[in-house]
């Protein structure tokens, strides 16, 4: 990810005033509302897990529901978030409030080893309040009975990086039954960023940007290269720990894969500009349609 601002939430409130009157029904098994491809015009869905407006503010509505359903069973409350509310804290995730992309990748680079602020959404304020007002052992039953054994992996956190390979409790008993089989597999690759890598002026851009980042110094095919690299070395680094909890020569070395992704995110970010941004963007344009 560039850490590019997702749809404005006034478009999205268009879309959910659209898709309030129908969409598609949910169903089990892969049989979902989250179908690749827009219905109607054949437009590729360019939205999470290749879905369109309506498809995505339909499968949110059903999974949240879904997951009250499971949790009813379980009894506990749980109230559903609705889209509008849980596109902005898919925002979030990305894009904390008050800081522009270039502001972002000056004081955190990617946000991968550094530590951007970002607000704890979790399930909403409402769950929240709810979990608050627990005896202390039924916190821990309703979150293990909502989000199975990773805590930190919500819908919302899922939905945003379009894997849900580590969802547990209701959430995945609710996602398997909205989204297809083809979403659910770890290796889904959304089917409007492939069109888009595929287009042979993103090829030619994506050479311009690699040869840009030689000459200042990185060897990169891809910016998602860049971000693996910084990734794959924190993970080597904390060995899935939190970076905080390192002391010495460790953090040491998280001191300088800090410094050394803010100066790759600044120089990627300065050769996307020269190179890749607008034929980026032109290429979206067509591919999806909305010229």
């Amino acid at each position: 990810m560039r850490y590019a601002a997702l749809p404005g939430i006034f478009l999205m409130a268009a879309a959910l005033m659209t898709a309030c009157g129908g969409g598609s029904s949910s169903g089990s098994n892969g049989t979902a509302t989250g179908s690749p491809v827009a219905t109607g015009s054949g437009q590729v869905g360019t939205e999470e897990f290749g879905m369109n407006d309506e498809q995505l503010v339909t499968a949110i509505e059903g999974v949240e529901a879904g997951i009250a359903s499971c949790m009813a069973d379980a009894g506990f409350e749980y109230v559903p978030i609705d889209p509008v509310t849980f596109r902005e804290a898919m925002d979030g995730l990305t894009q904390p409030a008050g800081l522009s992309n270039e502001q972002f990748i000056a004081q955190y680079g990617y946000g991968i080893s550094t530590t951007p602020p970002t607000e704890a959404f979790g399930a909403g304020p409402d769950n929240a309040a709810i979990l608050n007002d627990l005896p202390a052992a039924d916190k821990v039953a309703y979150t293990r009975t909502l989000l199975g054994d990773d805590t930190e992996s919500t819908f919302v956190v899922a939905l945003e990086n379009e894997d849900v390979s580590t969802i547990g409790g209701c959430t995945k008993t609710a996602v398997e039954s909205v989204l297809t089989v083809e979403q659910l597999n770890p290796t889904f690759r959304n089917p409007f960023d492939v069109l888009v890598a595929q287009d042979p002026r993103m090829i030619a851009a994506q050479e311009d940007w690699s040869a840009c980042m030689s000459e200042a110094g990185y060897d990169f095919g891809t910016p998602d290269e860049a971000e693996e690299e910084i990734s794959d070395r924190l993970d080597t680094l904390t060995g899935g720990e939190d970076p905080a909890t390192l002391t010495g020569s460790d953090a040491d070395a998280l001191a300088q894969l800090q410094a050394d992704e803010l100066a790759i995110a600044a120089a990627a970010s300065d050769c996307e500009a020269q190179f890749l941004t607008e034929v980026e963007q032109q290429v979206e344009r067509d591919v999806s349609g909305q010229n």
